[in-house]
């Protein structure tokens, strides 16, 4: 067992020994943190260097490059057209529907049972003036024409009574009074009067019942197709009650939207002549009248076209027509392609340009008829790059297809 002293030497000499070295980091951890540090102080030392260079050196002077010779101006070439002057119709055509003015409601004067229908008393059917479509039981309005015929009978009996009292009153009272003037309660004025009206009163209620009996038989006063109808044997009508339509042939007309460049050119258009086609075939007409307003939204205007006499058209059909305008004796037809800005044309005169704006009289499917003029060597086709007045130019004629001139 070692002393007190001995225990205290070696704990020294353990204090005093060194202690193990560390384990050595990895080469590679230390390695990154370095080429980062390396990496930025390489690129701020390039940016350092290129501004340093920037302000050191010296602005060189760029090179001036001498500017090409402009190409010398070319006249530019041209189109032109020569037209023939000669007559010309102004004609538009259009689209249009047929229409019916207005349509009569069917609906009965005199109310009863309906004890008899025409044939023609159908959708779609036609019929003529004066055509009875329907008849209503006429018994009750017999009655009252007999009732009437009686109620006559006896104011006229009354009215002779009165007069008949009257003649003897005057003839007793002349007897009595000789010359003098007789009274009117004695001639009993006042009595033959209100006969008089009595009379009058029943003669009028025999002409109603009479016009009531008439108007059991239904007809009305035009030629006409009927619309629609919901009449049948056996249906109770009340006086003013509607069971139908129907609208008179002569009610018949084409509406045609037309612009107000085209109306222009037909103005006046009342009595001018038309042409209406449908299915093949071409029917004449007449434009009766233009209407008051212009469509809210096209802006066109309405005519009013009325087909000849016997012409029928169901309405809803879609046609084509032709209006006829005046006949004109010195035009020119050009192509759309010859106006310019304004309704002008380019002419070329003495190998230049200049502007005219003709009067246009149409425009057509054709082109645009005008009033003949003086073209020089032709009116310009198509648009001319930089064009201005007094530009020269050089032409190359158009011959142009139909009727514009060559």
């Amino acid at each position: 067992m070692s002393s007190p002293a001995e225990h205290v030497r070696l704990e020294n000499e353990a204090a005093a020994a060194p202690e193990p070295a560390p384990a050595a980091e990895p080469v590679e951890r230390r390695r990154r943190p370095i080429m980062g540090i390396v990496q930025i102080l390489a690129v701020v030392a390039a940016v350092a260097l290129a501004i340093a260079y920037s302000r050191e050196a010296p602005t060189a002077a760029a090179p001036v490059l001498a500017a090409p010779p402009a190409p010398a101006a070319e006249t530019p070439l041209v189109r032109v057209l020569v037209p023939e002057r000669g007559p010309s119709q102004v004609s538009v055509r259009a689209t249009g529907a047929v229409e019916v003015r207005s349509n009569v409601a069917l609906a009965p004067q005199v109310g009863g049972q309906v004890v008899e229908v025409a044939d023609s008393l159908r959708a779609g059917g036609s019929f003529n003036a004066g055509d009875v479509l329907f008849i209503i039981d006429p018994r009750d309005y017999e009655l009252a024409v007999a009732q009437a015929e009686a109620d006559l009978a006896a104011a006229l009996s009354r009215l002779k009574l009165r007069q008949a009292e009257g003649d003897a009153a005057r003839e007793n009272y002349a007897l009595l009074h000789g010359d003098a003037p007789v009274p009117d309660l004695v001639a009993k004025v006042p009595q033959i009067e209100q006969s008089l009206a009595d009379v009058a009163s029943a003669e009028a209620r025999l002409a109603r019942a009479e016009l009531d009996l008439s108007r059991t038989a239904f007809a009305l006063p035009f030629d006409g197709r009927i619309t629609e109808t919901s009449i049948f044997v056996g249906q109770t009508l009340n006086t003013g009650q509607s069971f139908g339509s129907a609208f008179p042939t002569e009610a018949i007309e084409v509406a045609v939207p037309i612009s107000q460049d085209d109306l222009a050119s037909l103005t006046p258009v009342a009595g001018r002549n038309a042409e209406v086609r449908v299915a093949g075939e071409r029917f004449s007409a007449v434009i009766d009248r233009r209407s008051a307003t212009l469509d809210e939204r096209s802006r066109f205007a309405r005519l009013f076209l009325t087909l000849d006499d016997g012409v029928e058209l169901p309405p809803g059909t879609f046609v084509d027509v032709t209006l006829s305008g005046d006949d004109l004796t010195s035009t020119f037809v050009l192509p759309e392609a010859s106006e310019q800005a304004g309704s002008s044309v380019w002419r070329v005169v003495d190998g230049q340009l200049s502007a005219y704006a003709p009067q246009v009289y149409a425009r057509t499917s054709e082109g645009l008829i005008v009033e003949a003029f003086d073209v020089g060597e032709g009116i310009v086709l198509g648009s001319v790059p930089g064009a201005e007045e007094g530009l020269a130019v050089r032409t190359e004629s158009f011959v142009a297809p139909g009727g514009f001139g060559g």
